[in-house]
């Protein structure tokens, strides 16, 4: 398969889209949808062995968030009641999450070809063209792994700590 440059650039444009205007802040009862993203808000509602509860709002499935996730993202010090931003992908998996006074920090985005995944799916590495590119998977991400296999050119979401959270096949 030849790769055009118009044809990356026209699909890493459109990807950036989607996600641009989920990173505002929202408020109380605003959701955000944006393509494949979706961002609302919901309260801590309980805390046990570490692992956040989270309500959001009527209609909307409860959330929780594992220790690790929680401390990569800021939220070691998280109180019952307190509000926090959530972001899941069309496949309704908590991608990325931040306290509710903040909005979601940016994510980047890296084009390769999917060179290597680790059998527990912790770790990826791609061939792009700065060289080979090494990653750490986010817990919730690895499963998408299992479709795509090794050689195929993917895009691949990062959130602020370089953290794979999400991972497409590139057109």
């Amino acid at each position: 398969m030849t790769w055009k440059p118009v044809a990356i650039l026209v699909f890493l444009i459109g990807t950036l889209c989607v996600v641009d205007s989920v990173y505002a802040q929202m408020g109380e009862s605003e959701a955000v949808i944006q393509g494949v993203h979706y961002g609302f808000n919901g309260v801590i509602s309980k805390i046990q062995s570490g692992m956040l509860f989270v309500s959001p709002r009527v209609g909307l499935q409860p959330r929780t968030i594992s220790p690790v996730k929680a401390d990569r993202v800021g939220l070691h010090q998280a109180r019952v009641g307190e509000t926090v931003n959530l972001l899941v992908d069309s496949g309704n998996v908590l991608i990325d999450v931040s306290r509710g006074d903040r909005p979601i920090p940016d994510h980047r985005f890296v084009m390769g070809t999917l060179r290597y995944t680790d059998p527990y799916w912790s770790e990826i590495q791609l061939s792009t063209p700065e060289g080979p590119s090494t990653f750490e998977v986010d817990a919730l991400a690895g499963s998408k792994l299992s479709t795509i296999r090794e050689g195929v050119p993917v895009l691949v979401e990062l959130d602020s700590d370089n953290v794979m959270i999400d991972i497409h096949k590139a057109r």
